[in-house]
């Protein structure tokens, strides 16, 4: 294998800033990830716009009570108290660090409050009018936090203090809540979708830790820690949350198309989740190159497929370059995992479909001229050759559409 000296194959090969900056991307993917394929559905008339909140909560409680269960299980923390809930929204692809400026109070183990002195989140919906607020400030919120809360305490109630839209317009923080748990309520019955979800192949993968480094807190055992951030991790429990992080999106992505069978026909479902893994896919890629130091030309491309996110967890990755030649190989690391008929992206791949991977070189600054792929009992092989991106290339409307608002353009501020 050729590689160039910038050229970093693997998260192994990274240097510890290096990681914690992709931490916070692959933490960040999964918002991106949620914004890429819902207004697909609308713009092309797949679904009434009176569907999306309905298609988010779906979405969300498929998918965060079984990542959160393995947060739990990653980060070595356990319980069912108000710390415990706290520590796992700290975690969460939801509450992207910086992005959702979150503050955590815990007045007992039972009770607490967070609010957010920035959301943007709201930021990127207030200029589409107050319904867009509602719908995701109060229509998905609810049900979604309950749901989170499930999967640590079933009796956990999260509820708002205040919360948009705001008044004034001006209002800070931008919302406040309260946590508590009250063995006089009702519990949150079990959700059919997160049983769905959790029975996955993907739901199960391994995140084994390797390389135990003492450069800082190796889990979140222990107390609460309300001022929690990714940089105060050692550089193992960094790469196992890149992991993780992973996970959630995919997760999420799973549990999206799994929402979708149930309100349009397969075949429909399958197109948006192609077309927001190929509008991810660039993004992602786009912000790998520039925000980490993995190099450019054909060696940003090798880079980024390495280290994106919208490349399912659960395979090893080998990358080889010959100059303008790319071959990628991912390993199965899990039985099941390549299913043809697996939702998300994950099944997509198995599937042969080169969107996602043909964007990613897209979005790291190069086209894909040439492309095969070949995909096994247990591993997909991809042939590239790449080409100058032409001067005149007009991205795809996947693509515009995700450039609308923060999130897409965000700066993380690493310290």
């Amino acid at each position: 294998m050729r590689r160039g000296s910038e050229m970093k194959v693997n998260i192994e090969q990274l240097e510890r800033p290096e990681i914690i900056a992709l931490a916070h991307e692959q933490m960040l993917s999964g918002l991106l990830a949620v914004k890429a394929i819902t207004p697909l559905l609308f713009v092309n008339g797949d679904l009434p716009l009176e569907e999306q909140p309905l298609l988010s909560i779906d979405q969300w409680m498929g998918a965060s009570p079984v990542y959160s269960a393995r947060l739990k299980e990653a980060m070595f923390f356990d319980g069912n108290d108000v710390p415990t809930i706290f520590k796992a929204l700290q975690l969460d692809v939801g509450f992207v660090h910086q992005y959702m400026d979150v503050r955590y109070q815990v007045n007992s183990q039972w009770e607490g409050e967070f609010w957010l002195p920035h959301c943007g989140a709201l930021l990127d919906v207030e200029p589409f009018g107050e319904e867009m607020v509602f719908n995701m400030c109060h229509t998905i919120e609810d049900p979604t936090f309950d749901a989170t809360a499930l999967a640590h305490n079933p009796k956990a109630r999260i509820r708002p203090i205040h919360r948009p839209p705001r008044i004034p317009v001006n209002r800070a923080p931008h919302c406040q809540w309260t946590l508590k748990i009250d063995e006089a309520n009702d519990p949150v019955p079990a959700i059919p979708r997160t049983e769905e979800v959790a029975a996955l192949a993907l739901a199960s993968i391994a995140n084994p830790r390797s390389g135990d480094r003492s450069d800082g807190r190796d889990d979140y055992s222990g107390d609460f820690d309300p001022e929690f951030r990714l940089n105060g991790l050692s550089t193992s429990a960094l790469r196992s949350l890149v992991t993780e992080f992973m996970v959630q999106t995919h997760l999420l992505v799973a549990s999206n198309e799994l929402a979708l069978e149930s309100r349009v026909d397969l075949e429909t479902a399958r197109r948006l989740q192609d077309n927001g893994w190929e509008s991810l896919s660039w993004i992602l890629a786009e912000r790998l190159v520039g925000n980490l130091d993995i190099g450019t030309g054909p060696e940003a491309v090798a880079s980024a497929l390495s280290l994106s996110a919208t490349l399912p967890p659960g395979f090893d990755r080998h990358v080889e370059l010959d100059g303008n030649h790319l071959s990628l190989t991912l390993t199965s690391t899990n039985p099941g995992l390549l299913d043809p008929e697996h939702p998300g992206w994950v099944g997509s791949l198995a599937r042969g479909q080169l969107l996602g991977i043909e964007s990613s070189v897209r979005g790291a600054g190069m086209e894909p001229a040439a492309s095969t792929i070949a995909v096994g009992a247990n591993d997909v092989h991809v042939e590239l050759d790449l080409a100058p991106a032409p001067a005149d290339r007009v991205e795809p409307d996947s693509v515009q559409l995700s450039r609308i608002g923060l999130s897409s353009g965000w700066r993380f501020a690493l310290i």
